[in-house]
C-alpha cells in the first residue's frame, strides 16, 4: 500500500492539462486510507511493569510510521510543485492578457479622432497643457514631461518641441536629479531658456559648471537667495544673453531682522557687469543703494521695466535720470518731507508706487512723489498704501505732465471723494477706468 502511495511521486508540469492530471493524482492518493498511527503500547501508563513490550512490533511500527512519513512528505512536495506551476502559469497569463489589453488599446487609437490629429495640432494642443507658472519643474505628473509618459507618438512629439522645455525651475537639491535637468535643458535645442535658479551657498559653482553648456541660451534669469546665502558673487554678467534679470531674498524665515536688507557690493557690481541684451530688473525683499546704481549707468540706460525698492525717497527722480529708456517701472519706497528735485521723463507708460509704511509707525507720511514730476507719456497709474492722498499736488502733476492717462488706481486709508475724480476726468479726458 505504501509503496503504491510513493510510486511515481515525481511530478512533471509543462502545462495546463499536466497540472489537472497531477491535481487528480494527488487527489486520488490522499484518499488511501492511512492505518491508524497512535501508538499500541500503553506509555502513557506510569506502570510499565506490568507490560512486555514486543521489541520487534516497536521496530514494525517505527518503520510503517517512517514511510507514511515519506509519503505524505512527497504528498506535500509534489502539491507545491504544482501550486509553483499554478502560480507561473497565472503570471504568463495575465502578462499575455496586458500584451492582448496594450495591442487592443493601440488599434482602437489608430480608429480614434485624437490619433489622427495632425502633429502640429496635436503641438499647440501641448503647449496649452503647460501650467502657467513662470518656470517649470520635472515633475512627472504635470506637463511636459506627463506628456512624455502617454504614448510612443506623443512622446516623440513632445520630446521634439523646444517650445516645452525652455521654463525651468532648478531647486538647491538639482544634484538628486541632474540627469532630469539636463535632459530638460537639451530638449530645448538652443531656444532661450527661462531659468529659475534656487541659490545655496554649498552648490552654486557647480551648479553654474553644470549650466555652462547652455548659459548663453538664458534670457531670463531668476535667482532666489535665502537670507543664509549672504548674497555671495553670483556672477550674473556670464549670462551674456540675459534680457531679463529677478533677483529675489528670503528674510521672512529669520525673526527679528528688517522687511528689507540692502543688496551686497558684490551683488552691485555684478550688476554694473551685465549685458548689453538686459532690458528688465525686478529686485523683490532688498532695498538698492541707488548710490552704488549711480557709478552703473551703461547698465541702467537701456533698461525698460524695472521693478525695485528704494529706501530714500530722493532716489527716485535719480532712477528716472539713469533710465532713460524706462516704459514701466514698479517701486516701493518711503516719503517723507523732503523736498525732491524735479524731474521729467519722457518714455514711462506705466508707473507703479506702493508706500512703504514699515518706518512710520508714530504716523502717517506725506505723499511727496507728485510735487515736482512729469510724465508726459504716462497711461497708466497705481498708487497704494497711501495714507494721505495728495489731491491737489496730484492735480499739478496732470497738468504739468498732459499725459494720456486711461487707467488710474488708488488704494489709499483716505477714500478719493466724487468730486476729486470728476476735478481729474476734467484735466484729463481719456481716463477710462478707476479703481479703487
Amino acid at each position: 500500500m505504501i509503496d503504491a502511495m510513493t510510486a511515481n511521486s515525481k511530478v512533471k508540469i509543462s502545462s495546463v492539462e499536466d497540472i489537472i492530471g497531477a491535481l487528480q493524482n494527488i487527489f486520488a492518493r490522499s484518499q488511501v486510507i492511512i492505518p491508524d498511527i497512535e501508538t499500541q503500547c500503553p506509555i502513557s501508563n506510569t506502570n510499565y511493569s506490568a507490560f512486555k513490550l514486543d521489541y520487534q512490533n516497536i521496530s514494525t511500527i517505527i518503520t510503517e510510521h517512517q514511510q507514511q512519513l515519506d509519503a505524505v512528505s512527497h504528498e506535500i512536495s509534489d502539491l507545491k510543485t504544482v501550486m509553483d506551476s499554478v502560480n507561473h502559469i497565472h503570471q504568463q497569463l495575465v502578462a499575455k492578457k496586458d500584451k492582448i489589453t496594450q495591442s487592443l488599446n493601440s488599434h482602437k487609437r489608430l480608429v480614434s479622432a485624437l490619433w489622427r490629429l495632425p502633429t502640429e495640432v496635436l503641438s499647440q494642443i501641448f503647449v496649452h497643457c503647460l501650467p502657467t507658472e513662470h518656470c517649470l519643474s520635472p515633475a512627472p505628473g504635470t506637463a511636459p514631461v506627463l506628456l512624455t509618459r502617454i504614448c510612443r507618438r506623443w512622446r516623440e512629439v513632445a520630446v521634439n518641441m523646444p517650445s516645452l522645455w525652455h521654463r525651468l525651475c532648478v531647486d538647491k537639491h538639482w544634484q538628486r536629479a541632474a540627469f532630469c535637468y539636463e535632459s530638460w535643458l537639451e530638449r530645448s535645442r538652443g531656444r532661450p531658456l527661462s531659468l529659475e535658479l534656487q541659490y545655496h551657498k554649498h552648490n552654486w559653482f557647480e551648479l553654474r559648471s553644470f549650466l555652462q553648456p547652455y548659459i548663453n541660451q538664458v534670457s531670463s534669469l531668476s535667482l532666489n537667495f535665502d537670507y543664509n546665502s549672504l548674497q555671495p558673487n553670483a556672477m550674473i554678467s556670464d549670462f551674456l544673453a540675459l534680457e531679463e534679470l529677478t533677483i529675489s531674498l528670503d528674510s521672512d524665515s529669520e525673526p527679528g531682522i528688517n522687511r528689507y536688507i540692502l543688496l551686497s557690493s558684490s551683488t552691485l557690481h555684478d550688476l554694473s557687469q551685465l549685458s548689453c541684451t538686459l532690458r528688465s530688473l525686478t529686485v523683490i525683499g532688498a532695498f538698492f543703494d541707488m548710490k552704488h546704481a549711480l557709478t552703473f549707468n551703461p547698465a541702467w540706460a537701456r533698461l525698460t521695466n524695472i521693478q525695485i525698492n528704494i529706501k530714500e525717497p530722493s532716489a527716485f527722480p535719480q532712477l528716472l535720470r539713469l533710465c532713460p529708456s524706462l516704459s514701466s517701472l514698479t517701486i516701493t519706497t518711503s516719503f517723507s518731507m523732503e523736498a525732491l528735485e524735479p524731474c521729467t521723463h519722457t518714455q514711462l507708460q506705466s508707473l507703479r508706487i506702493i508706500s512703504d509704511d514699515f518706518y512710520f509707525r508714530n504716523g502717517p507720511e506725506r505723499f511727496n512723489l507728485f510735487d515736482t514730476l512729469s510724465l508726459p507719456n504716462l497711461r497708466t497709474l497705481e498708487v497704494h498704501n497711501v495714507h494721505s492722498w495728495p489731491h491737489e499736488e496730484f492735480k499739478a502733476f496732470l497738468t504739468r505732465s498732459q499725459c494720456p492717462l486711461e487707467n488710474l488706481t488708488f488704494s489709499c486709508t483716505m477714500s478719493i471723494t466724487d468730486e476729486q475724480r470728476a476735478e481729474y476726468v476734467a484735466l484729463i479726458p481719456c481716463i477710462r477706468g478707476y479703481c479703487m
